[in-house]
């Protein structure tokens, strides 16, 4: 018997059993569909994980600390060296600067958070940080205002650090009015306004407070510095976070005169050319590991966000497995309803597997027809569960749109991929096959002599 045959067959039962067709492809459709969609889904949620996480934990970036527990040693003669191999010193960045995949480096050196102090008077509490302002381009930064140079007590500001600016004695009777009255609703606007109004930083002259805490009431004012550049505002922030988040960046030069004039010195001579951390950005994530590694290797801490990416990966693996348990177990049913089809079938064509026999056809030839039929009543599944999973595509995206729409960087959309398309077909197509062995068995074994008697 040919294979034209043996399809125009099984093509010509399938025609003439309308229902039990209908009803097994329905399940089979339902499951290639749920197959698709689990797929789909889990690639879509991965993709925008990972843009969530680059944009909220920069997974391109490594945070570079001193290892304290390295000490100093001893020189020659066992006299104390002034060589502290854990430290991080401008020679180990430049070394870091020329590792294969870095693209920047940024040394960091953070004060205490002071005051800032406007001429008027007006005042907030910034962090102070220390850095190479060339190099924040190269983390993304951007300026919404004026530039950043390295030379000259400038400053370059981040968005947040233009509000909040306020005359402390206005404040402080504010705060008395309301501890006074605290349901007054107008004290309260007022004080929200006064914390969320915006002033203009750029090109003004600004100095910075410190409070030593250990003499109460002891105060120095640092001189001038010139706000050269504000940074434009973060995307990946709200606007009560970005207005919360006030930091000044200076060259690590002026910071280091900002220490002097303050009094907030070092232990020793030596610790002046150290920093207390960096920021290193590699080229891809992929590297980041491999970076890691080799700056390791100049005993030195680093710290990076590879593992959120990877406590992200064991999550989602685990919503994709049950998805496809779902979709596995509609699958179940749907070749539990084959069986039955095609065991009822097998009754209903005895006559006509009788008469085969008779003519000479062989097990394998009858086993063969009756796995076609199963086959393409699963490729007709797939085929419809193709269509189903996009007509479903638009419901689920609702869905996500609805329950998302909070997200800052919007809702996650789901899309079909082009690679899920084949596998839901042909994992029907094989339920289908698998499905139809059994009772492909069963014709087979058949009794011819006694099927012809019972004509």
């Amino acid at each position: 018997m040919r294979l034209l045959d043996v399809l125009r067959m099984a093509w010509g039962q399938i025609i003439r059993r309308k229902m039990v067709t209908l009803l097994c492809m329905i399940g089979l459709s339902i499951g290639s569909a749920a197959m698709i969609i689990a797929l789909s889904v889990g690639q879509s949620v991965q993709t925008f994980s990972e843009q969530t996480l680059n944009a909220n934990y920069k997974m391109d970036e490594i945070t570079i600390s001193p290892n304290e527990g390295i000490r100093t040693g001893s020189g020659s003669g066992g006299q104390k060296s002034n060589f502290e191999r854990g430290a991080l010193t401008l020679e180990k960045i430049q070394i870091i600067q020329r590792l294969p995949h870095v693209v920047a480096v940024a040394p960091m050196l953070k004060l205490d958070t002071l005051e800032m102090v406007l001429p008027d008077g007006r005042s907030t509490y910034v962090e102070v940080i220390g850095t190479e302002l060339g190099a924040l381009q190269g983390f993304g930064y951007s300026y919404s205002q004026g530039r950043g140079a390295e030379d000259g007590r400038i400053a370059v500001t981040s968005y947040g650090a233009a509000f909040g600016l306020v005359d402390p004695k206005v404040t402080q009777k504010l705060i008395e009015q309301l501890n006074a009255d605290p349901y007054n609703n107008d004290l309260l606007q007022q004080y929200m306004e006064m914390s969320s109004k915006q002033d203009q930083l750029v090109q003004q002259r600004v100095q910075f407070r410190y409070e030593d805490y250990t003499n109460p009431g002891k105060t120095k004012l640092s001189g001038s510095v010139t706000v050269s550049g504000e940074l434009t505002k973060p995307s990946n922030m709200d606007d009560f976070t970005t207005q919360n988040d006030k930091k000044v960046y200076l060259p690590l030069d002026t910071v280091r005169a900002l220490q002097d004039e303050l009094g907030i010195q070092q232990t020793d001579n030596s610790a002046a050319k150290r920093l207390n951390s960096a920021l290193v950005k590699v080229e891809n994530k992929r590297y980041v590991s491999q970076v890691e590694e080799q700056i390791k290797k100049l005993t030195l801490n680093t710290q990076s966000n590879l593992f959120q990416e990877e406590a992200m990966s064991s999550q989602l693996a685990m919503y994709q497995k049950a998805a496809m348990g779902i979709g596995g177990f509609i699958m179940l049913l749907a070749s539990l309803s084959i069986i039955v089809a095609m065991i009822m079938s097998t009754h209903q064509r005895r006559k006509q597997i009788g008469v085969m026999k008779v003519l000479g056809a062989n097990l394998w030839q009858i086993r063969q027809m009756f796995i076609t039929e199963a086959a393409m009543l699963g490729l007709m599944g797939g085929v419809a569960g193709v269509g189903i999973a996009f007509a479903a595509l638009d419901g689920v995206n609702s869905l996500l749109a609805s329950q998302m729409a909070d997200q800052q960087n919007g809702p996650m959309t789901v899309i079909i991929e082009q690679s899920a398309l084949p596998l839901g077909i042909v994992f029907a197509v094989m339920v289908g096959i698998v499905s139809g062995i059994y009772p492909a068995i069963s014709a087979s074994r058949t009794n011819a002599l006694s099927v012809i008697k019972s004509m």
